[in-house]
């Protein structure tokens, strides 16, 4: 069997059913983006780590050292921030060709320290290898007491589904990037660009909601909203309804996907790397959340019986089931 046939997440799920007697003892495990182990009766040590590859996560044509620098650390951030933690210190390893100018490491670590910066981050070790392409590998500690971490497993039946920002801006963004000739106005263009180039982790909205106990579940929003939505249901073993009208977009993401003839639905459900924060929460707290949360979000769904998978609905209430689609590393 190739990779090709099950994709990433059944690797993944092939993995993890393998090594299940090697996770005894871990709070969370194989299978969602944060490892948790318990350090203290109120503490939990969380753990993650993330890879971009040149050629495969970003082109040297559009992006620049330190822009890879900054976005490495900030999408290990958001894994963190998706079980409500805290980042603390990070491991950054390194391979490259061995003709790399030497300069191109000092931008990056420009743009590894203005994250670290903003986000309280240590850089306190790693390694260095040589590399026939740029690898950057990010490896992240955090925080979180253990009455507060949320994890994905927890929506039920009946709650209704959050996210927080924006949704297709990423993927309109690297739209901008394959293109030279839109007419789409400029502080548009670098507002797209930079959605896709430098992702701002939604940490201190995550804190939040975790500190207020809103929420019943939580995932960052890497892979795309429909995908990362079908990680939450299956580890919740539930099912979703979208409300399409009430997805939000930003103008310029719908002014580009007129421009190019795109539909600005296919990049908000199927898009990616948005790393914006989609939680759920139960219907008694609908109220509370939307006088108390001090961020915007949108209520953009319902959690179902699990038999109904998940599916978006339109205004006249015409249902379409949502395909299998979002950014896998091995999928064809």
């Amino acid at each position: 069997m190739k990779l090709t046939e099950i994709g990433e997440f059944g690797l993944i799920g092939r993995i993890r059913s393998d090594l299940e007697n090697f996770q005894k003892g871990a709070i969370i495990g194989i299978g969602d983006d944060t490892a948790a182990i318990e350090i203290s009766s109120e503490d939990l040590l969380l753990f993650t780590t993330d890879t971009l590859v040149e050629d495969v996560h970003f082109k040297w044509n559009y992006t620049s050292p330190f822009q890879v620098g900054q976005k490495a650390l900030a999408v290990n951030v958001s894994d963190i921030a998706a079980v409500g933690g805290r980042p603390t210190y990070c491991l950054i390893s390194l391979g490259f060709p061995q003709d790399t100018e030497a300069s191109l490491v000092d931008d990056l670590y420009k743009g590894l320290k203005e994250a670290a910066s903003l986000y309280k981050v240590g850089i306190i070790g790693g390694d260095l290898v040589r590399s026939p392409v740029f690898i950057i590998t990010v490896s992240l500690l955090g925080r979180v007491k253990k009455k507060r971490i949320i994890f994905r497993s927890g929506a039920k039946k009946a709650d209704l589904i959050c996210v927080t920002g924006k949704l297709g801006g990423a993927a309109a963004g690297l739209a901008c990037l394959k293109r030279t000739d839109l007419k789409l106005n400029q502080s548009a263009r670098e507002f797209l660009i930079k959605r896709h180039l430098m992702p701002s982790p939604r940490l201190v909205e995550a804190q939040e909601i975790a500190r207020k106990n809103m929420a019943t579940a939580m995932i960052d929003l890497s892979d795309g909203l429909v995908s990362d939505l079908t990680r939450l249901t299956e580890e919740s073993g539930v099912g979703a309804i979208l409300w399409e009208d009430k997805l939000p977009v930003a103008s310029s993401t719908r002014d580009l996907a007129r421009e190019l003839g795109k539909s600005p639905l296919e990049w908000a459900l199927y898009g990616g790397e948005d790393y914006e924060l989609l939680f759920t929460v139960s219907q008694d707290k609908k109220e509370k959340i939307e006088k108390n949360l001090d961020f915007s979000f949108a209520l953009i769904g319902e959690i179902v019986d699990k038999r109904e998978g998940i599916y978006l609905m339109d205004k006249t209430g015409t249902r379409t089931r949502t395909e299998g689609r979002g950014y896998n590393h091995f999928l064809k």
